[in-house]
Formats: structure tokens, sequence, C-alpha cells
């Protein structure tokens, strides 16, 4: 099977799926240091814009990656230049992909198309993975794994993605501010998303996920029930008023799970002081805890 790699595969996937050449001709990535614009073509099909910045430090030797998934502002550039100072001051690479309406609507995205799709291959969250292949071709990056953040919908993203495929290679996950969550339950009334129920998950796929390093982090003003942006669907309300209430029912949840699966729990609920729902102030957060920078 032809594997594709760095700007090949951008140039090849590209004129395969009959986009223009302006596709095919952007640079690959990480190609200097800097903020660059970039794209990627993937098999699903879609093509993404992606958002990266390399740190001076990582001029000369490959850096760890961490890849920040943007909110419902649909936003890649917000999302990396988030975490720009953090890079700078802590060494890693930051790879931020854009999921546009036009290709990716709310079932795409924050569900990572899995409702009621049984193969898997056709998943959103696949794309994440490929993508850091195309990554890792460009000798820039450190190590066999990622790490990943993400924030309001990019939240909901990741914490999806850490529970349907815990064989990702996600060293570590952080999503923050989450609108509502996919419980880690494998019954119950209500089904995916806001349950595992009508997924491909069981017990050993659950345990795998809630074994794998995940922080849950919340703001601790991100306490508006009346937020233009909540979903306030009947199965989100079920799990609380607030994002901050949700967040801690989904918690609460994970602990009831892992203790009746024996598994210890590697997830674990960060409390972030003075912010409400706030990409910035989540990422410098979320920055202190990953990578040790402040």
């Amino acid at each position: 099977m032809l594997r594709l790699t760095g700007t090949l595969a951008v140039v090849v996937l590209a004129q395969g799926f009959g986009l223009s050449s302006a596709f095919a001709e952007t640079p690959p990535l990480f190609a200097g240091t800097g903020p660059a614009e970039s794209s990627y073509a993937d098999p699903l099909p879609a093509t993404v814009a992606v958002s990266t910045y390399a740190p001076p430090a990582c001029a000369a030797k490959p850096c760890p990656l961490l890849i920040a998934i943007h909110g419902m502002g649909r936003n890649a550039r917000g999302a990396r230049d988030a975490w720009k100072a953090a890079a700078d001051r802590g060494g890693f690479l930051v790879l931020a992909p854009r999921f546009d309406k036009e290709q990716f609507s709310s079932r795409r995205f924050q569900q990572g198309n899995a409702r009621g799709e049984p193969d898997k291959a056709k998943w959103t969250f696949g794309l994440i993975e490929r993508l850091f292949d195309v990554a890792r071709a460009s000798g820039r990056v450190a190590g066999g794994s990622y790490t990943i953040f993400g924030h309001s919908a990019g939240a909901q993203f990741v914490h999806r993605m850490v529970m349907l495929m815990p064989d990702a290679r996600i060293a570590t996950a952080a999503v923050a501010n989450a609108g509502y969550y996919t419980l880690p339950v494998l019954a119950g009334e209500r089904a995916y998303p806001y349950s595992l129920k009508g997924t491909p998950a069981v017990d050993a796929t659950l345990a795998a996920a809630l074994s794998k390093p995940m922080l849950v982090m919340l703001g601790d003003r991100d306490t508006d029930p009346d937020h233009p942006q909540l979903n306030k669907s009947r199965g989100a309300e079920e799990q609380g008023p607030t994002r901050f209430a949700r967040g801690e029912h989904f918690m609460a949840a994970a602990r009831d799970e892992a203790r009746r699966l024996g598994v210890t729990l590697r997830w674990r609920e960060v409390v972030v002081p003075g912010v409400a729902h706030q990409q910035s102030g989540m990422a410098e957060a979320a920055g202190a805890e990953l990578f040790g920078v402040r």
C-alpha cells in the first residue's frame, strides 16, 4: 500500500481529490520557525487548513508536538496563537487544524462523525492520527506521540476521541470548558453523543480510555447558565445547568465507572481560578499543567 508523507501527501492527495493547485503548493508542515499556514488533504475526503507554530528553540532539533483543537468559532489561528507564548517557553511545536462548517457539521466535528457510523474509517477522529503522521514526516516532531488540547467545542471533540479511540497515539489530552459531555457509560436512557450507548465501545475499550492521561479543565467562572453558546438540549441540561457543573458531573461518572471496572482513573479534574469561557486563560493554565511553563 502506498504511504504518502510530508509535501508529497499534500500534493498527491490534493490532486487526487481534484482540488486546486493552491492547496498542492502550500508549504510542508514546520518548514521553518514562527507561525505558518498550510493545508492537508485527507482521504475522508476533506481538505483542512492547518495553522502551525515552531518556536526558535525548535529550529535545530525535533520538538514535542501539541495539537490544538479550536472551538465553535472554527478559528484555528486563534487556537494556535493561544499557545505561542507557552511554546516559546516550553520548546514545543503547535499544530491547529481547522474544521470548517462547510465540510464539518457539528455531527462531523464535535461528535467525530461517530454517531450512527459503525465504520471507524469514516470517523473524523482518525484525521488527527493521519495528520500526525504527516507532521512526523517533516522530521521536526520528536517522539511517537502527541499532546492534544481542545477548548469548548474542541474539548467535546477531544474527550470523545479519547473514549472512542483509546489506541490513538495521544500522550496526554486536556479538555477545557466543554459545553456538554459524552458520559463514560455504556448504557442508559441517552445514547451517543450523551453517553457511549450506541457506539462500538465496550468495557475493555472504556477501561483503556479511563487509563489514558486526560485533564478535565474547568474555569471556575464558566458558570453562566444563559451563555449564548451553551448547549441547551435536554440531554445536555440533564448534566447540569452550566459548563462547570457538567464537567463535575462528567468526572463523577468517570470515577464511578473506574471503580466498576477496577481500573485506576488517570483523568484529573483541574479547576482554573478566575477564568470563564476564555480559550487564552485555559491554554495558559494547560501550559503549566502539561509542560510546566508559567
